[in-house]
């Protein structure tokens, strides 16, 4: 099953379960039923409340960046939830298919490769993706199948995306990768560029709300890639140590200690990478966020 397919499972049965609960409760128990009907639209923010909650707690205790003040956790948690809605609830369900890969033969303009992170799939990308397109840009958003998978088993993924853009542009490609995929982006380059191999292939690597160095949350988290994005787990060890000496050189890393998944904020930064802190915008809000996405595309240009 693919996670559009899970996603869309999910949201029509919540639907159908809540509002049938509230059908059936309406004739004896109106509140019931009144707030029944509306919890599809009310469990989201409460989750993600929670989860704000829990990171502005921990980040508190990380003294290498200055904690966001209660507005900007209010306007991040808001954000957050119009951004979760029209993500998990819309794209990646039902519009998943709906724009296209583009390899087009376009020499000597450079292309592009999105990468999605955990629990997602390509249409994540849906504004990222248009835009290149009027650009008449090469790209490729990937879908990282199986989707409780080693982040190891992704590099293929990846390498088989690179590999289309470069015949259609003949040069190294802008790879972008959204949180879990940063790290399938570090699998494929120790697998495929190896430790002391050349960064020739990659003209520059784009993470945005990474874990690099693990996040709190994913002690919750019992699947094989969740478990890989703990504090200190032995994937991020492993694979560290298997990456290219001069990898972060060629990395910028998008982080902001508003992020409701990865925290302590600092954990998605990279020793030796540019790493550019962006104030007040939670997980899947920095995908909206038009100055990173204006940064990261002004890297097609150099």
């Amino acid at each position: 099953m693919t996670i559009a397919w899970l996603q869309r499972a999910i949201v029509l049965g919540s639907l159908l379960f809540w509002w049938g609960l509230s059908a059936w409760a309406f004739g004896n128990a109106r509140g019931w039923a009144a707030l029944c009907f509306a919890a599809p639209v009310l469990i989201t923010p409460v989750i993600l409340g929670i989860q704000c909650f829990w990171a502005a707690r921990v980040n508190r205790s990380d003294a290498s960046i200055q904690s966001a003040s209660l507005s900007q956790w209010l306007f991040a948690w808001q954000a957050e939830c119009v951004a979760a809605a029209r993500v998990f609830m819309w794209w990646q369900p039902f519009r998943y298919a709906a724009v296209a890969d583009d390899v087009r033969q376009t020499p000597g303009k450079r292309g592009v490769v999105l990468v999605h992170g955990f629990f997602c799939n390509r249409a994540l990308w849906m504004d990222w993706i248009g835009r290149l397109q009027n650009e008449q840009r090469a790209l490729v958003a990937v879908d990282l199948e199986p989707v409780f998978g080693t982040i190891s088993d992704y590099a293929s993924v990846i390498e088989a995306a690179i590999v289309k853009v470069e015949q259609a542009t003949g040069l190294p490609p802008l790879i972008i990768g959204h949180s879990m995929g940063g790290l399938a982006i570090r699998a494929w380059a120790a697998q495929f560029i190896g430790k002391h191999g050349a960064m020739s292939r990659i003209h520059r690597i784009i993470t945005i709300g990474t874990p690099h160095q693990g996040t709190a949350i994913a002690v919750f988290s019992h699947t094989k890639n969740g478990s890989e994005m703990r504090q200190s787990s032995s994937w991020l060890e492993g694979n560290a140590a298997c990456l290219p000496d001069n990898f972060a050189k060629h990395c910028t890393c998008y982080y902001s200690h508003c992020d409701n998944i990865v925290f302590p904020a600092t954990t998605a930064t990279l020793p030796g990478a540019d790493n550019q802190h962006i104030a007040g915008h939670a997980h899947v809000q920095l995908i909206f966020s038009k100055n990173i996405q204006q940064a990261c595309l002004g890297h097609l240009e150099t």
